[in-house]
């Protein structure tokens, strides 16, 4: 047992060094900082391999390290957003949980990190979330307006250009009340590349690690349309009650089931696609061109599919999300 003890140990401090080492990568290199969402990787596979505790001293080191060799908030952030996540998933994944749950409880846990870790990084630097919003906004206006005096001086008609200029400041309107919503998202996003990434991985490994089904098979589960119901219906009778933020939460409920179904449509539009036979190169090609040009149609395709099961699969099958 100690000798099992011992060799979990080892393999938890090497990985723990990979670890530091991405880590302090993406800090003394900004043009790597897409390699951040991969920091947990070697937590997930240390977990899954030697369990909970060791996959949670490791995080914990490997956090120090990057924390000695670069400034403390960085060790701590890495932490706080991306190795809680990490630890979690390797021990649902160490519990043979449905990689579906797995992935969506994981990218719920992230984009609450995420939260936290951004409040705490306000909190350091003195700001409050609302003046740090503000100056967020105020960058990207800036930007807005750099770029209208970019597509000014190429020629482009005024009337054309204040359209554009009026949908990108809509936008960031937007974003401010559906920040919420891109948290979850990009959570559930980054937990599904790590997923895939770990499983690829492990199977190298030769462990036999399920996956989510494929993307042409996904399908919203039963309960799922009957709790966001409820919910939005309580948040409209809360509003009805004036409880402070409500409409913001609505706004981001709403925002959430564009989301979903307009997934689920293009699932449904791949499944056209394998069943006409088009190649792997050109479904892609085409999958993007529908999903950047017709997403609200995209929207109507899912619920209609959730409603009426065109494809015909299991309702009570979790599905691929």
């Amino acid at each position: 047992m100690n000798k099992m003890n011992t060799k979990a140990l080892v393999e938890g401090a090497i990985f723990a060094s990979v670890t530091a080492v991405l880590g302090i990568l993406v800090y003394y290199m900004p043009f790597l900082s897409l390699l951040s969402m991969f920091w947990p990787t070697p937590i997930i596979i240390i977990g899954f391999r030697n369990g909970f505790k060791v996959s949670i001293i490791s995080a914990v080191v490997a956090a120090i390290i990057v924390a000695i060799f670069t400034e403390p908030f960085s060790g701590i952030y890495l932490f706080l957003v991306f190795g809680i996540a990490g630890i979690i998933m390797g021990h649902l994944m160490s519990k043979k949980v449905n990689p579906a749950l797995n992935i969506a409880v994981s990218g719920i846990i992230l984009a609450v990190c995420s939260v936290f870790g951004l409040l705490f990084g306000f909190f350091m630097a003195g700001q409050s979330a609302t003046q740090a919003m503000d100056l967020m906004i105020s960058i990207m206006q800036e930007s807005i307006d750099s770029a209208a005096s970019v597509y000014r001086s190429i020629g482009m008609s005024e009337e054309q250009l204040s359209n554009i200029i009026s949908t990108m400041k809509e936008s960031l309107v937007a974003i401010r009340y559906v920040m919420p919503t891109l948290f979850l998202l990009s959570g559930i996003l980054f937990s599904f590349v790590n997923y895939k990434f770990v499983k690829v991985v492990l199977n190298r490994m030769k462990y036999e690690i399920a996956d989510v089904k494929p993307f042409s098979k996904w399908r919203i589960p039963d309960n799922f349309s009957m709790g966001m119901l409820v919910i939005l219906l309580l948040s409209m009778a809360a509003t009805y009650f004036n409880v402070p933020n409500m409409q913001t939460v609505q706004l981001n409920i709403i925002y959430i089931i564009k989301w979903v179904f307009a997934i689920i449509g293009l699932s449904v539009a791949c499944y056209l696609l394998d069943k006409y036979g088009i190649s792997k190169a050109l479904k892609i090609i085409i999958m993007f061109f529908i999903f950047t040009s017709f997403s609200n149609y995209l929207v109507i395709v899912g619920l209609i599919d959730t409603v009426f099961d065109f494809r015909k699969l299991n309702k009570r099958h979790i599905g691929g999300i």
